[in-house]
């Protein structure tokens, strides 16, 4: 994960060693006592307003803070939903066939489509297995590397066990939407997890369909990993996490290389001028696209289109637009969780033991749809939720002022201490932070030490580009990320890390 995440993860961390400026700006973490305080009643003669109205926000920010290396300005829109922000359940799920079904007809169609195969097929294991079985009987296990006959042995056990899990033929076999069945299994062969998953592609077209499910397992998975010889070369686990993805992509079409993220743009916006490439279409047209997919695919019931971004090739000689789709309950939108300068997600984790190497993972929700002149050539899907009951359909949030004073208080608090430390090895580093989205929607907390539920509640996320620069050399990157997230209904800080 990129250096800018990490400070962003541990900075948000500090805040509960920093002196605390107010108890519930920091704690605020009782969920049971967070959601009484939803359902507190409106009073009576606010009931009619708007959110914007009843919680005093207005159109933009205005904010300005500098101290030593660290600048924070903000000139920013303030984005608020027209209905009401609820609070609903919300569990990490699986790609179900009939979801998959619905993506094949929208993107495959009757394309004749190949499996797609990624181990070593039955007849190729079975021949290195009757080699080192003659090698064994001869007393030749040397040449294949081997320092004992144990250690042969060892090699052909676990052959046989690669041999039972593995496909007929590379080569693939015919393929529709139907989801398949994979198993892992322990160094004794025995199937300790599983999952479903397709992997189909056209060479002819260069389309290339995948879904991956979660696993079942419910503890880390170690197992040793070999080479073609059933040599051990190390270890792989599999970890508890919910990842369950889903990539369709054209790789025949001119702008499937790109994949770095560029500025954001209004879907009034006309076409980018000035950036090579055959992307012809406007926002708006890419929009339509987009929204005609997620009919198809039965998707527009769920999800809606969010905001738009340009992106390019490693090269900038290709663009194409990036549509980020989001949950939606009841019109109220969940908030865009990744961002334009990082290719991984922000992870949602937690380990309670500390001598436990692997924290059980639960990413945030990710929905993107890229588009170019011919249409949709590419979508992705990672971490789908699936959304229960309705704790409450209106929640009492704090006022806008009230807001503010958080983020004044906490914005200084988060990110001084990585700014102005003299003894950091970064003491040279100068920190600008423009704020320049200010959005009101649902964001997906979990449980604490749960990965398998939580809930979709009302935050504040200041969206901010951050520029690390030493100015010296003239050297200086730049991400774009939430720079802070603020429950709106108790003023607690939402730390993206732990997911709550």
């Amino acid at each position: 994960m990129k250096k800018s995440i990490i400070i962003l993860i541990a900075l948000l961390l500090l805040c509960a060693c920093q002196p605390t400026p107010e108890s519930p700006i920091v704690v605020g973490k009782d969920q049971n006592a967070m959601i009484e305080q939803a359902k507190r009643e409106i009073p009576e003669e606010q009931r009619t307003m708007s959110v914007r109205e009843r919680l005093g926000v207005p159109e933009k920010l205005a904010y300005s803070y500098h101290k030593g290396n660290l600048t924070i300005e903000a000139d920013a829109e303030i984005v608020v939903p027209d209905g009401e922000l609820p609070i609903v359940r919300a569990f990490p799920t699986d790609f179900d066939q009939e979801t998959v079904t619905d993506l094949w007809n929208a993107l495959i169609g009757d394309i004749p489509m190949t499996a797609i195969v990624y181990k070593r097929a039955k007849p190729e294991i079975e021949q290195t297995i009757e080699k080192l079985l003659a090698a064994i009987d001869g007393g030749k296990y040397a040449d294949y590397g081997f320092a004992s006959e144990e250690k042969a042995k060892d090699a052909l056990k676990a052959l046989q066990i690669m041999y039972r899990e593995a496909p007929d033929d590379v080569a693939g076999d015919p393929a529709d939407s139907t989801l398949r069945k994979g198993v892992f299994l322990d160094d004794d062969g025995k199937e300790v997890a599983s999952h479903t998953y397709l992997y189909a592609e056209s060479q002819k077209t260069g389309y290339r369909f995948s879904v991956s499910n979660n696993a079942s397992n419910t503890v880390p998975i170690v197992t040793v990993s070999y080479d073609e010889m059933g040599r051990p070369v190390g270890t792989a686990v599999r970890e508890v996490d919910r990842r369950a993805g889903f990539t369709f992509i054209k790789n025949n079409e001119p702008q499937a290389p790109c994949f770095i993220w560029g500025d954001e743009l209004s879907f009034s916006d006309p076409c980018p001028t000035g950036i090579p490439g055959t992307v012809t279409v406007t926002p708006q047209r890419a929009k339509e696209y987009a929204e005609t997919f997620l009919k198809d695919a039965k998707l527009d019931g769920a999800y809606a289109v969010r905001r738009v971004f340009v992106i390019t090739d490693s090269d900038a000689t290709e663009f194409a637009y990036r549509i980020v789709c989001t949950h939606t309950v009841g019109g109220c939108p969940a908030l865009m969780t990744g961002n334009t300068g990082e290719a991984e997600n922000a992870e949602a984790y937690f380990n309670d033991d500390e001598n436990d190497d692997y924290a059980e993972i639960w990413e945030y929700e990710q929905f993107w749809i890229d588009v170019n002149d011919s249409g949709v050539y590419c979508v992705q899907m990672q971490q789908p939720l699936a959304i229960g009951d309705v704790v409450t359909e209106r929640s009492n949030l704090l006022s806008f002022s009230e807001i503010r004073k958080i983020m004044e208080k906490m914005l200084p608090i988060v990110y001084d201490t990585e700014a102005n430390d003299p003894n950091s090895e970064n003491s040279d580093m100068r920190y600008t932070k423009r704020i320049n989205r200010v959005e009101l929607g649902l964001w997906r907390v979990r449980e604490q030490n749960r990965i398998d539920r939580g809930l979709l509640i009302p935050v504040w996320a200041f969206y901010a580009s951050t520029t690390e620069s030493y100015p010296e050399i003239g050297y200086s990157w730049q991400t774009y990320l939430p720079i802070l997230l603020v429950n709106a209904i108790d003023g607690s800080i939402i730390d993206p890390q732990k997911g709550y």
